[in-house]
């Protein structure tokens, strides 16, 4: 770049920061710069604004549809341009920006010529109706300040016009879709007792939650085994969470379904609900933004949904099932046995104060074995969640293939309240190492080294 050329650029970056100076600055009340009202002074846009007393709230943007929404109760409804139920959340948050709504600089007292602002026809208008005020609350958003991050605004009927975050934009600038509750099935995770997910017409696995006492939840087909909890409870959030992305067509007919991968050759969520109730979602072919095409069972929207439960399902039941031996709360254990050679001991948690207050935790032993400390205890109880399935066999043979008609271990685990008690065995057959657990029909097999780790951790209890 010649040295003309730099100048020139450095004159021009000059101009353009000038320009805006001048720009902002001529627009500004004189009288504002005093020493009680510097330019930076924040102040409430509304004054008595209480987002619980709002009955309903309209939204108008600059070449977009009037929304308007209105509280039914505790729960909200868009009534235009449709009515259809809305979401709350999304409604809270507009409603506590609105509260919290501060003017950044003050530009004019008594600006006659809104359209430098971009207020003639305002980016955004609100009006918020609230039981006990005299008058809705109405606030006007216009175009950015030049080179700056704020935004011009103004509340009609008012002289003074003034800057507010730019970032205020997002909050307010809200499509009836934005509002609209965006949920494609209405259900709360704690509500679901069953998951049946079948695949191109086929039953791939069933998730059934658990008896009172006994694990949370279990996989119920095609195997009898345990599933990893927390990795249930994340794919239960993602049910509940589920939002629609955007809206395909509200009046899907059959020749709709067929084309988006729905209907009869969707993927579907069978959710068993209580009293025998039931919701179906079917999940359609992707989208060519890497989406997915969905619909609840019944329904003729069709919409699309983020591929994150899509993915979910596509690990498959491996992802889900648990592949701990056990997963072991060692604080919630009050008591096992330990089941070796032909000789069984058991422990029994007990706790007493030091003379310094402090509780010590002992396991009692039954005679002839003697107690085993807190910290050795502790150590063969966590090593327990340390022992990790390298295979599933589902389909075992009998159980002296794997050396479990004879184990080298057998654990029983007691639990206060009405928790189940529960087991795990351990065998070693020749240079492999096998495990089975209650209420699993497969046979685990482990890593030989940490398996006879954890034998020896119990066995010496009480030695």
């Amino acid at each position: 770049m010649s040295s003309f050329a730099r100048t020139a650029f450095a004159v021009a970056i000059a101009a353009s920061l000038f320009g805006y100076i001048y720009f902002v600055e001529s627009k500004k009340d004189p009288k504002s710069e005093t020493p009680d009202e510097g330019s930076g002074k924040r102040e409430k846009v509304f004054t008595g604004f209480d987002k619980l007393k709002v009955k309903s709230l309209t939204l108008k943007k600059r070449g977009g549809d009037l929304v308007e929404v209105e509280k039914n109760g505790e729960s909200w409804a868009l009534v235009s341009p449709r009515e259809i139920p809305a979401d709350a959340g999304e409604i809270a948050t507009l409603l506590d920006a609105l509260q919290g709504l501060e003017t950044e600089d003050v530009l004019s007292e008594g600006a006659s010529d809104l359209a430098p602002f971009g207020l003639s026809e305002p980016r955004v208008a609100v009006s918020v109706v609230a039981e006990g005020a005299p008058k809705p609350f109405e606030f006007e958003l216009g175009d950015s300040v030049p080179a700056g991050f704020s935004l011009f605004a103004r509340v009609p009927g008012k002289p003074q016009l003034f800057t507010v975050s730019s970032t205020l934009e997002n909050t307010l600038s809200k499509s009836a879709f934005d509002l609209r509750d965006r949920r494609l099935i209405k259900v709360k995770k704690a509500d679901i007792r069953s998951v049946a997910v079948v695949e191109k017409g086929k039953n791939a696995f069933k998730l059934v939650r658990g008896a009172p006492g006994e694990d949370e939840w279990k996989v119920e087909t095609p195997v009898t085994t345990r599933a990893a909890r927390w990795t249930v409870d994340s794919f239960l959030g993602l049910i509940e969470n589920l939002r629609m992305e955007s809206i395909v067509t509200e009046q899907a007919a059959p020749p709709d379904l067929a084309k988006h991968g729905l209907g009869a050759t969707a993927r579907r969520l069978i959710l068993g609900l209580d009293e025998s109730k039931s919701l179906t979602l079917e999940i359609g072919k992707k989208t060519d933004d890497g989406k997915y095409y969905a619909r609840e069972g019944t329904s003729k929207l069709v919409a699309t949904i983020s591929a994150a439960l899509a993915d979910d399902l596509d690990k498959g039941l491996k992802n889900l099932r648990a592949t701990r031996l056990l997963d072991v709360a060692a604080y919630e254990v009050t008591a096992f046995d330990v089941a070796s050679g032909g000789v069984t001991k058991t422990f029994t948690k007990s706790t007493t104060k030091e003379k310094d207050g402090v509780e010590e935790v002992l396991w009692k032993a039954a005679a002839p074995a003697k107690d085993a400390s807190q910290q050795k205890a502790s150590d063969a109880l966590f090593a327990i969640g340390g022992l990790d399935a390298a295979e599933f066999i589902d389909a075992p043979k009998n159980l002296s293939a794997y050396g479990l008609d004879s184990p080298a271990l057998r654990v029983t685990l007691k639990f206060d309240g009405d928790k189940k008690a529960d087991w795990f065995e351990v065998a070693l057959k020749g240079e492999e190492a096998f495990g089975r657990r209650r209420d699993d029909s497969s046979i685990i097999r482990l890593d030989k080294t940490k398996a006879e780790a954890l034998i020896t951790s119990f066995t010496a209890l009480g030695s």
